[in-house]
């Protein structure tokens, strides 16, 4: 007759033994093509971001990482399908800040952008240029804001959506400068920039990334940048900080899964993104785009995310809303 010892021996072997499959599964992980969904259009500076990445990872996991542009309703299309994915790592997501912790302030989202997803590493971030047409006789923030006092909510300012970084700097320089600006919202930044360049607006607040090329080619004027100091190219240009103290607004991309991802394939692509960090191919790729590197594990990504939402809380409440 077997005593409790050997039963409990027994028990604890064939816990051993189900176990198995679990490890070697992430040990193995990936076996097959991952999927990286991007919440904007090619072309752009995430999805650029995105194959740079992608290209990175195939490199780095032994299996290819397609990118696949889910477009709509400013990311929710995106993300809401990723939260809907399997959470075996084979799909994964890059977001921003302005979408997992911005957009819950705006309205109801069919998803918890903290409880939804499984953070696995920063990626990169960058800055906002304030910027003009080329023949714009505003020279300097100082007579924007002038002009602004001078006529209240005349001053057009093009924003690329609601919610999106544009129509949030705006709102940052209304609430600094104690102004109301004629807020006009396109869909997405290209058109934006096209009436900025044809005079049919006053202002806006441009990704770096894209205001950087079209300030070398006089295409625009930077008036200021949005980062906490100047910008390390647009050295002329004042950041908004220098003139509204406390003024900064950095956007930053990341890579997140769906929620309860394995805890075995989290670590795997945290070490891996943070290795891409490293290399003297990534460092190029941002640099020559006017990012700047945002090297976060796992664990710090979750700490920036949960920090985004509580900071951007209460600029939201008093930004105006059309009804």
């Amino acid at each position: 007759m077997l005593n409790r010892r050997t039963l409990t021996a027994a028990a604890l072997a064939a816990l051993a033994m189900a176990a198995l499959p679990t490890v070697a599964s992430a040990q193995s992980f990936p076996s097959q093509p991952v999927k990286l969904i991007v919440p904007f259009s090619a072309g752009g500076p995430t999805d650029a971001l995105a194959r740079q990445v992608a290209k990175q990872l195939s490199t780095n996991l032994g299996q290819p990482v397609v990118v696949e542009n889910a477009l709509g309703a400013a990311g929710q299309v995106a993300l809401e399908k990723t939260t809907k994915s399997p959470n075996d790592g084979y799909t994964i997501l890059i977001s921003a800040n302005t979408i997992q912790a911005i957009a819950p302030h705006l309205g109801k989202l069919p998803y918890d952008t903290i409880k939804g997803f499984t953070p696995l590493g920063g990626l990169a971030g960058f800055t906002y240029g304030l910027a003009v047409g080329p023949k714009s006789p505003i020279n300097s923030v100082q007579e924007l804001i002038a002009l602004a006092k001078a006529s209240p909510g005349k001053v057009s300012a093009g924003s690329a959506g609601v919610g999106t970084g544009t129509e949030l700097t705006i709102n940052m320089l209304s609430q600094a400068a104690g102004v109301q600006f004629n807020m006009v919202n396109y869909k997405g930044s290209a058109p934006v920039m096209q009436d900025l360049m044809g005079g049919h607006i006053d202002f806006s607040f441009e990704v770096i990334s894209n205001a950087v090329p079209l300030w070398k080619s006089g295409s625009i004027k930077v008036l200021a940048t949005s980062g906490k100091t100047r910008h390390k190219v647009i050295r002329t240009a004042p950041a908004m900080n220098e003139i509204y103290p406390g003024f900064e607004f950095i956007a930053w991309f990341a890579m997140y899964g769906p929620a309860d991802m394995p805890a075995a394939v989290v670590k795997r692509y945290s070490d891996e993104l943070l290795k891409i960090q490293k290399t003297a191919e990534f460092q190029a790729f941002i640099e020559d785009r006017g990012f700047d590197s945002v090297p976060a594990s796992n664990d710090e990504l979750a700490k920036m995310t949960r920090d985004e939402l509580a900071k951007w809380g209460d600029l939201i409440a008093k930004m105006p809303r059309k009804q």
